[in-house]
């Protein structure tokens, strides 16, 4: 597990450019320890028990999302500032690969996860 900066990794939008509608909403945005495994929305790795995790739930389009991204991809968005986001757009083509194996999207909603 990675560690990174949880302050310059929650000043990051991690939906910087994408416009969305009159009615979103953020709801929750933290760093948080994972309880349980699962899967990084940007990356696509595996999130395991333990690790320090960014969450954030927000209502996009009507609809109740919640999302999770990994130590590793935490530590891109802290770097972000710093790099001019290479290790950003590293972590996103990381991710573009592993959904394009196995055909499944970045994102889910509330709920699947």
């Amino acid at each position: 597990m990675t560690t990174f900066d949880e302050a310059e990794c929650l000043k990051t939008n991690p939906f910087e450019g994408d416009f969305g509608s009159p009615g979103d909403k953020v709801l929750k945005d933290k760093i948080g320890t994972a309880r349980k495994g699962g899967t990084c929305g940007m990356c696509r790795q595996e999130i395991v028990p333990g690790e320090r995790v960014r969450l954030l739930a927000a209502v996009f389009d009507g609809s109740l999302m919640s999302y999770r991204w990994c130590s590793e991809c935490c530590a891109a968005m802290a770097a972000s500032w710093t790099d001019d986001g290479r290790a950003w757009e590293a972590r996103v083509r990381l991710g573009d690969e592993s959904s394009n194996a196995c055909g499944e999207p970045g994102l889910t909603e509330s709920g699947k996860d």
